[in-house]
């Protein structure tokens, strides 16, 4: 999809479709295409004499090699020096005459390829969720491991508190990654209520935004933790930090994915109607006390958020320049809210404090982020421009 003309704004493709008897055939220069060593790909083109825009676009189908198994009219031009995610090879494509299939018509190419997106979007939520995992191991058995001080890391009141903020923020991006995939579960058998499709509409780009901020703090304080040693290759952490820095810019940035849940409420609020629903629940069915006043929290926060949209839907500027802080702050909103309803059930269940421990102190952290924004300061200082005094 990705191309030098656009990469979030696909519809900038200049990759074209032509019709040679019965075959369709591509050309055109891919910039940034992931899992070269795949057999097939979904890919975007514009038909010839298509309009502009993603509508002209068109969906194909193209294997990458022949029965032979050379590529298909398939140039690879270089492949990507990267930051991170060096093991997944990543090529910048010539296709000269590719064949193809088209897939679902000759327009409404990026609609089409959206479900596709959605599965990828969630696939980068889960991956955060898993990286920040695997950094919270290492940084926990570091603790338990490392005497500084006259005691063990682990002991030391501050240290003991940034890991708590590791295991908060990794719980909640694990509880809003893993909702997501129930809803696709749920969408996908037929087994979904329309409340809920309406959620899964809108959460897709929320869950991933979130998430992916959350991977590129949580995988900077994993190397802080270890000190000097996460700083140095051999130990294995700077690769963790480098492959989470994707998080947040595969698939969509955070400011894309921003504008994506903007357009998906540009029709009918049904998605954060349902969003505001399953929160309010937790405020309703939950019996202790401190699990019941974050809940409470996480309801503000979305009452905030709705409540800001109203208010600027009459302006775009204003409404697009806080579209991050209104993902973000849906997306912790409904985390907090997640954690609170696990641990109630661990303390049901379990008997088991650490998961209320886990939404307490993500509770304690910035959750609603809605803010009153100037376009016109922001323009000045985007742009290093004076600014008058008034």
């Amino acid at each position: 999809m990705t191309e030098s003309t656009g990469g979030s704004d696909v519809g900038r493709s200049e990759t074209i479709a032509c019709r040679e008897g019965d075959t369709w055939r591509l050309y055109g220069r891919k910039w940034f295409t992931s899992a070269t060593t795949s057999p097939m790909t979904l890919t975007l083109a514009r038909p010839q004499g298509n309009g502009p825009g993603g509508r002209g676009l068109a969906l194909f189908y193209l294997e990458l090699r022949d029965e032979a198994g050379r590529l298909n009219a398939i140039t690879v031009n270089r492949l990507k020096d990267k930051l991170g995610t060096r093991k997944v090879p990543t090529a910048e494509l010539l296709l000269d005459g590719a064949p193809a299939t088209p897939l679902m018509g000759l327009d409404n190419g990026v609609r089409h390829i959206i479900p596709m997106l959605h599965l990828t979007r969630t696939w980068n939520s889960v991956m955060a969720a898993a990286t920040m995992r695997r950094g919270l191991a290492l940084a926990r058995d570091y603790a338990k491991r490392r005497e500084a001080f006259g005691a063990l890391l682990a002991r030391q009141p501050l240290h003991a508190d940034t890991l708590a903020w590791l295991q908060a923020e990794t719980e909640a991006a694990f509880h809003l990654s893993f909702y997501l995939v129930e809803l696709i579960g749920r969408d996908e058998t037929g087994d979904i209520s329309p409340t809920d499709a309406d959620l899964l509409r809108l959460l897709t780009s929320i869950a991933k935004l979130t998430t992916g901020r959350q991977a590129v703090a949580v995988a900077s304080e994993v190397l802080e933790a270890h000190g000097g040693a996460g700083y140095v290759e051999d130990t294995g952490l700077p690769l963790l930090l480098r492959d989470s820095q994707v998080m947040p810019i595969w698939e969509g940035t955070t400011n894309v994915l921003a504008l994506d849940a903007l357009r998906a409420l540009a029709h009918g609020d049904d998605g954060l109607a349902a969003l505001r629903e399953k929160v309010a629940g937790r405020v309703a069915a939950t019996t202790d006390a401190a699990l019941a006043g974050a809940a409470r929290q996480a309801e503000a926060a979305v009452d905030h958020a709705q409540h800001w949209l109203r208010a600027t839907a009459g302006d775009r500027t204003l409404l697009e320049a806080g579209a991050r802080r209104f993902g973000l702050t849906l997306g912790r909103a409904l985390a907090l809210a997640l954690l609170v309803e696990a641990a109630e059930w661990s303390l049901a269940h379990e008997h088991d404090g650490r998961a209320r421990a886990a939404a307490l102190r993500f509770a304690a952290t910035p959750i609603d982020l809605i803010a009153d924004a100037d376009p016109r300061l922001d323009a000045a200082l985007a742009n290093d421009e004076p600014l008058p005094v008034v």
